[in-house]
C-alpha cells in the first residue's frame, strides 16, 4: 500500500516557544511500526424534508455526489502540548460510493490526543466544482431535479473524542455528511419558484443564489460527526 503525502507538522506550548516542522513524501518512508492515519468523507442521511407540516411530502432525495479535498489538518492536544499534522490530497472522492477512498494520508506518533479537530479544505479544481451534489426535488404534484454546485473554497470541520493512537496500527478518520441537514432554511415555495435550467433547478454561485448561500453557510458553519476506526497492519 502506498501512502502519498505532504506532511508537516508543530507543536507548540500555549507561550508557543518551540515549534518543529518535517516533510516526507510517502509513509511508506515512515518509520516501520509508526501509526498510519487515512481520511474519509462520505455522505448520510440523503433525504432532506423541505416541507411544513402540512406537506410534509416535499423533499429532496439526494442520489450522487463528489467532493475535492486538497487540504487536511489535525489539530489535538497531547501532553498538554498543541499539536497540528497537515496532508495535501488532489483526487474527486464519490461521496455516494459503498467503499468509501481514502485520502490525505498521515503518519501520526503514538500516543494519546484529546480535543481532537480535523479540518478538510474542499477546492474546486479546474471547471469542477469544490463539491457537487445532484437528486431530485418532489411534492405531491411536482418533480424536478436539483443540482448543487459549490464553487467556492469550503472548510468542513468535524469534532470527535479522544483519540488513543497506538504503534503498529492504521486508523481512518470518517467524516460524515448529514445531506439532511444542508438545506436547513430553504422551504417548498423557494424551490416551487427556483430559476430553471433546462428543466433542472440549479443552485450555484450564478443560480437561485439565496439558496446557494444558505447551503454553503449550512456545510460550513457546522462541526461534521466523525469517527476514527482502527485496523491493525
Amino acid at each position: 500500500m502506498k501512502w502519498g503525502l505532504l506532511f508537516s507538522a508543530t507543536v507548540a506550548t500555549g507561550l508557543l516557544f518551540s515549534s518543529c516542522k518535517k516533510n516526507n513524501n510517502n509513509a511508506d518512508n515512515a518509520t516501520p511500526g509508526q501509526p498510519q492515519l487515512a481520511v474519509q468523507i462520505k455522505a448520510s442521511n440523503t433525504n432532506s424534508n423541505v416541507g411544513q407540516k402540512s406537506t410534509a411530502n416535499a423533499n429532496i432525495l439526494w442520489t450522487s455526489g463528489y467532493a475535492y479535498p486538497r487540504k487536511i489538518v489535525f489539530e489535538a492536544k497531547q501532553n498538554d502540548l498543541s499539536v497540528q499534522f497537515t496532508s495535501t490530497a488532489d483526487q474527486q472522492i464519490d461521496l455516494m460510493a459503498s467503499i468509501a477512498a481514502s485520502f490525505g494520508n498521515f503518519t501520526l506518533p503514538a500516543g494519546v490526543y484529546d480535543e481532537v479537530e480535523l479540518k478538510i479544505d474542499l477546492d474546486k479544481k479546474g471547471h469542477d466544482p469544490a463539491m457537487a451534489l445532484e437528486g431530485t426535488f418532489t411534492n405531491n404534484t411536482t418533480t424536478y431535479p436539483v443540482r448543487v454546485e459549490i464553487d467556492d473554497f469550503l472548510e468542513l470541520k468535524t469534532e470527535s473524542e479522544d483519540v488513543t493512537i497506538s504503534n503498529d496500527s492504521i486508523y481512518t478518520a470518517v467524516t460524515t455528511i448529514d445531506l439532511s441537514t444542508i438545506t436547513s432554511g430553504i422551504t417548498e415555495n423557494m424551490l416551487l419558484n427556483a430559476q430553471l435550467t433546462n428543466g433542472t433547478i440549479v443552485i450555484s454561485p450564478t443560480s437561485n443564489t439565496w439558496m446557494y448561500h444558505t447551503i454553503l453557510n449550512n456545510l460550513g458553519s457546522r462541526h461534521h460527526h466523525c469517527v476514527f476506526e482502527h485496523h491493525h497492519h
